[in-house]
């Protein structure tokens, strides 16, 4: 049976990514000037407060997740079957999409590097400006700050960034050799055992250790896998609601109830990870069966959520801009405590609304216009090659 397609953005997913940027947005606030100096942040409980403002890394292994559904279904909405993906056609897809965004953040950064504004200055006893763009540009980021530690905020972020596209050089290639979808998951599935062992074992005694490509692949193999699930199988109306239940009952599991995942080893032996990788998973196919079938109602609840999720990947690189600026503000005017509730609420309306205007007025259309290019020139090597048969 043919899958119902629309036009429509998956809302669902939006609601997702809105929750994973929101945490890591929320994390990198805390950091700066921690919300425990109001006075609700005092008498709040500590599974609270982890839950809200200490779920940034977890925000990102969400992002993962979803990050592999989402290429594996647009490859398969392209290409109709794994092997049959293009890889001129994949590298065009992520090029367009990823490196206007990133070209430009570097170029602003770079700047605000050399002219020495605080927050922004890389410091030259752990490498150069160059040795960052580099790292940057070609995707190892994380593994330069494995060895010469972190990079300022805006810098740093760039090492999920680097883990996701390392494994996106390699999908289609994968996909191409494998020749079966099936071969394709089988040897994926090889990461839900590598990752944990990743992200706890190697690199032991290196704070950044955990930064390392294998550390997190298994949230995007997941991500991968679910999404030929929702697109192959059939899946029942009471099977859908039981991954719903199980689904964010694995993820609030993971985010609020950490004394328990510790004490259950989970986290010690990094499978908290893949637990929530799972969960999130589990989320996915009932977001996208729902969506396929038109059964799919976006409530107002939710929109501030979707709104950010609708900008994820321009909310995250730009946000360390907001937040730097409104915490130097902050720390200049020497606000108390009592203030730190202003600041919160401005960082998360201004980091969606910049992320809002770049997505809108620059990685957007110029994602459009270089596919399109790309498309343009394409059927005119076909019609060239079509005149020269004939």
């Amino acid at each position: 049976m043919q899958e119902k397609l629309t036009n429509k953005r998956n809302s669902g997913i939006d609601v997702l990514r809105g929750i994973a940027v929101i945490s890591v947005v929320l994390l990198h606030i805390n950091i700066q000037i921690p919300f425990s100096d109001t006075y609700i942040g005092i008498i709040m409980p500590k599974m609270l407060y982890k839950f809200l403002f200490w779920s940034g890394y977890y925000g990102v292994c969400m992002f993962f997740v979803v990050s592999g559904f989402l290429i594996t279904t647009t490859s398969l909405n392209r290409w109709t079957s794994l092997p049959k993906v293009s890889l001129s056609g994949f590298y065009i897809m992520r090029f367009a999409r990823i490196m206007p965004l990133l070209v430009g953040l570097l170029l602003v950064l770079s700047v605000l590097h050399l002219t020495g504004v605080t927050g922004f200055v890389i410091n030259h006893e752990r490498t150069t400006l160059g040795r960052a763009l580099f790292a940057a540009i070609t995707f190892h980021i994380n593994w330069l700050e494995m060895k010469v530690g972190y990079l300022p905020g805006s810098w740093d972020i760039l090492w999920t960034l680097s883990i996701e596209e390392v494994f996106y050089l390699f999908f289609p290639l994968l996909c191409v050799l494998c020749r079966k979808e099936s071969h394709f998951v089988a040897l994926i599935a090889v990461f839900l055992v590598i990752s944990p062992i990743a992200r706890t074992l190697w690199f032991q005694g290196n704070e950044l250790g955990d930064k390392n490509n294998f550390a997190y692949l298994d949230a995007i193999s997941l991500g991968c896998m679910v999404a030929l699930v929702a697109k192959r199988i059939a899946v029942e109306k009471w099977a859908l609601n039981a991954f719903n239940i199980v689904g964010w009952g694995l993820i609030v599991f993971i985010l609020v109830f950490r004394r328990a995942a510790n004490q259950w080893h989970l986290i010690g032996t990094g499978i908290n990870v893949t637990v929530l990788a799972i969960g999130t998973a589990f989320l996915l196919i009932c977001m996208q069966k729902d969506f396929v079938s038109g059964r799919q109602k976006p409530s107002r609840i939710t929109a501030v959520l979707r709104f950010f999720g609708r900008n994820s990947y321009e909310v995250y690189l730009t946000h360390m801009f907001v937040v730097i600026l409104f915490v130097n503000v902050f720390k200049v005017l020497k606000l108390s405590g009592d203030w730190t509730w202003s600041l919160y609420i401005s960082v998360m309306f201004a980091s969606g609304i910049l992320g809002d205007l770049v997505a809108r007025y620059f990685s957007n259309p110029l994602n459009k216009s270089i596919r399109q290019r790309f498309k343009n020139q394409s059927v005119k090597l076909l019609k060239g090659s079509t005149i020269q048969r004939k």
